[in-house]
């Protein structure tokens, strides 16, 4: 009795000091599908990871964060899909609707959080805004819409304009929304001329196209292939003196005449309240897609002198910044 007492006794004293195999268990995984080259400062991931960060998802402390890059080649984004969710991630993260079909073609299972799409519902092939089902959500840009936005402020901004050139990707839009945007065009007394890309090297031959069709103006979509080359595509509108009007980040900036829409860098960091709550149990069929908080205006005057285009007051009274 007493031997059997004292290895008792040993047994409890020394189970303290046993380590136990699931004291610390592994972080959850977060697999981000970049299709576009290793990020820069200013990047999607970097803006994406950040905003992580601040909801308490630091890398190498509370989550794993693995990213591949696509290079901007459709193989390889494919490949690069398939080699994050072989590594069975929480959740997986893209941005762009090019990457975000290859993401839902390489999983109907693992979550996945799309940072900017243009019309996430449309591309996803979801129920709607308020209840995706399925495994995708996040942020939409809502392109479709906005773009009939952004005719109506090259309108205001041009009064006299009559015929403007869609320069998209069709990629990147359904062909309903394509009529949707005929028709709205038809509405503000304009005759919208399709123009298609599909690669950057199709711009030069979409804006001649518009030349020939006497367009007077340029609405350029906000899509990955166009954003890559948006000083090309403003160098164009310049040399065939067209007033253009785009999305895409930097436009006015750099020489556009008009940008209208949402911070898609914004939506990169509203997207990772998405991840944030799946990782803490919600699942993504159930998390409303959410639109952008704020959209603007932003007009080059700079630019509307060189086309000389005298901008009516309530165009520069409604812009949010008006670069001189």
């Amino acid at each position: 009795m007493k031997l059997a007492w004292l290895f008792a006794l040993v047994l409890v004293a020394g189970a303290g000091t046993v380590p136990h195999a699931d004291a610390q268990a592994p972080l959850p995984l977060v697999a981000i599908l970049e299709p576009g080259p290793k990020a820069t400062p200013s990047g999607g991931v970097q803006h994406f990871t950040e905003a992580l960060a601040v909801l308490g998802w630091v890398d190498g402390r509370t989550v794993r964060i693995e990213t591949r890059y696509g290079e901007w080649d459709p193989e390889r984004t494919t490949a690069m899909a398939q080699a994050l969710l072989a590594l069975r991630p929480a959740v997986l993260y893209t941005h762009s609707d090019r990457a975000a079909r290859v993401a839902m073609q390489a999983t109907t299972s693992v979550p996945i959080v799309v940072g900017a799409a243009a019309d996430l519902v449309a591309v996803a092939g979801l129920k709607s805004l308020a209840r995706p089902g399925g495994n995708v959500t996040g942020v939409t840009a809502n392109q479709p819409e906005l773009d009939r936005k952004r005719l109506e402020v090259l309108k205001g901004a041009v009064p006299a304009i009559t015929r403007v050139a869609y320069v998209f990707s069709p990629d990147g839009i359904p062909e309903e929304a394509l009529v949707a945007l005929e028709a709205a065009a038809r509405r503000l007394g304009i005759k919208l001329q399709r123009l298609p890309v599909r690669d950057p090297g199709q711009a030069e031959a979409a804006f001649a196209g518009a030349v020939r069709a006497a367009a007077q103006g340029v609405l350029v979509q906000d899509t990955t292939i166009l954003a890559r080359h948006t000083d090309r595509v403003i160098g164009l509108a310049a040399r065939h003196r067209l007033p253009a009007i785009s999305q895409i980040p930097g436009f006015a900036e750099r020489g556009g005449l008009l940008q209208y829409g949402a911070d898609v860098y914004a939506m990169f960091r509203q997207s990772a309240g998405h991840v944030d709550r799946i990782l803490k149990g919600a699942r993504p069929g159930d998390l409303p897609i959410e639109q952008p908080t704020r959209i603007s205006l932003i007009v080059n005057q700079k630019t509307a002198k060189a086309l000389g285009i005298v901008l009516p007051p309530v165009i520069l009274l409604r812009a949010d910044q008006i670069i001189e």
